[in-house]
């Protein structure tokens, strides 16, 4: 059994429910609608899965990845969720804790949907859920995320769940299919972030009651 899995709570709810979502680790027969949202705008899963992209090329690709996820689900090495629709049961996109390093503890986020631009909301709906997950379940203490320069929409979403601008790391990630060197922005929210952000939205709440 590895360290990480020893180092990490016994139990979690592995399926997260919102208002307007369920998001669950991948299973059997997930493989299908999967492949089809990472072959949609490959562009949109750099740099954090382009790994992922260059494995999924056919159906039994996709079979073969998700059953690596759910073994490093099971041994705690990352936690992948998929994001699915509560009432059509309609498969939109992705959330992933990976690089956890237990010294801090840390976890990268990255993430993924299907048609940026007509899902913020949700996409906002569903992170916020993996967030409470990772400070609440998980118990790390910070969570970062990387962007190149040209996705705006996981800029402005990791902003508006309140994560700060930390810097940028300049010519750090070669663009898919290209000689170009890009710069990645790099966000990060702390425990005291995330206590302050959760704070304030128990506030507006009551105020609005």
């Amino acid at each position: 059994m590895s360290f990480l899995y020893n180092t990490l709570p016994d139990a979690f709810d592995e399926q997260l429910k919102t208002d307007h979502l369920v998001l669950r680790p991948y299973a059997e027969g997930d493989e299908q609608e999967f492949m089809r949202v990472i072959q949609e705008d490959t562009s949109a899963l750099s740099p954090a899965f382009t790994g992922r992209v260059a494995r999924v090329r056919a159906l039994e690709d996709a079979r073969i990845q998700l059953a690596q996820l759910r073994s490093d689900w099971d041994n705690r090495k990352q936690f992948d969720f998929g994001v699915w629709l509560r009432e059509s049961n309609t498969y939109i996109g992705d959330i992933t804790l990976k690089n956890i390093d237990r010294s801090v503890p840390k976890a990268e986020a990255a993430l993924y949907f299907t048609s940026w631009s007509d899902v913020p909301d949700l996409a906002q709906e569903a992170f916020r859920a993996v967030l409470h997950f990772a400070f609440e379940d998980v118990k790390l203490n910070k969570v970062y995320m990387r962007c190149t320069q040209y996705n705006n929409a996981c800029a402005q979403l990791a902003e508006n769940c309140g994560f700060v601008k930390e810097g940028v790391l300049r010519s750090d990630f070669r663009g898919v299919d290209s000689e170009e060197l890009l710069d990645l922005s790099y966000y990060g929210m702390t425990r005291d972030d995330y206590e302050q952000a959760t704070q304030l939205k128990e506030r507006d709440s009551q105020a609005a009651v």
